[in-house]
């Protein structure tokens, strides 16, 4: 986030009433500064702004109703990536008006384009530059960029593809295991957490290379369990270091420890709820 004056007109007005009859060179342009919280504090007129530039990749897209959670779901295609395009994929669940109208969305985002960033900026040659050189140079670094954009098939565009799960409630949060990423975990605000298996739909993402479906059409899947708090939480996540334990907890200061067996093939075997702990 940077820093910048949320009214420049009035700023320029005030500057001209301050310059009256002093030199009419302009005013440098003030700096901008990276925002620190808890550190600086903004003045009266000022408001945080985003600047893109400070992202490698940065892509919006609108897929329906709001998710207050989503995850990464981990995939086989390389723990360190560097060059683009990249495919992502990750699990939201929604905040619908109405509860029936929720679900569960397994997304796949291909294409993605961005911008190679060196891990350490070169040092700026003390050598004077002309102006000629200084626009090579731009023309040199656009080009670069607009290449960087681009992807394989020379378009810059990404594609999203969407399968739709329907789900009871809203989401509040939703994690997919670290060590099989096809098992996920949801937690609603009737109190419920519901465990599922997306295995299915994210291997029909994997195979298709366009969104043929869509996110129109929302599938009915029964979760492969279901378990309720004395109410609703905010707070699950899965073990990264055991799989298949869950720690999920409600607003009545209750925890519940569970533990998920797992075949050797990935199947779920059963659910055991082991630990119900007030805080």
């Amino acid at each position: 986030m940077v820093r910048s004056i949320k009214n420049p007109k009035k700023a320029k007005r005030k500057n001209k009433v301050k310059g009256i009859g002093s030199s009419s060179a302009a005013a440098p342009p003030m700096p901008v500064k990276v925002w620190q919280p808890g550190v600086d504090k903004l003045e009266e007129g000022e408001e945080l702004q985003c600047d893109p530039s400070a992202y490698n990749s940065l892509h919006a897209f609108h897929i329906g109703w709001p998710c207050l959670s989503f995850d990464i779901v981990r995939d086989t295609l390389g723990m360190i990536r560097t060059e683009f395009p990249h495919t992502a994929y990750f699990v939201a669940g929604t905040q619908a008006e109405k509860a029936s109208s929720n679900s569960i969305g397994i997304f796949k985002i291909s294409n993605i384009s961005g911008k190679r960033r060196e891990l350490v900026p070169p040092k700026k040659s003390t050598t004077p530059v002309t102006d000629m050189e200084n626009d090579d140079d731009d023309d040199d670094s656009d080009s670069e960029s607009e290449s960087e954009d681009e992807g394989p098939d020379g378009s810059g565009s990404q594609v999203l593809q969407l399968r739709s799960v329907a789900h009871s409630g809203c989401v509040n949060r939703i994690r997919a295991m670290t060590q099989s990423p096809h098992i996920c975990a949801s937690w609603a605000d009737t109190g419920h957490v519901q465990i599922w298996d997306f295995s299915s739909h994210l291997n029909d993402l994997a195979a298709s290379e366009s969104n043929i479906e869509g996110g129109s059409i929302v599938h009915t899947q029964a979760p492969l369990f279901k378990f309720g708090h004395k109410d609703e939480g905010f707070a699950i996540d899965w073990s990264p270091l055991v799989p298949g334990r869950l720690l999920s907890g409600d607003c009545k200061n209750y925890i519940h420890f569970g533990s998920l067996h797992l075949m050797h093939h990935g199947k779920l075997i059963i659910l055991l709820l082991l630990v119900t702990l007030p805080v």
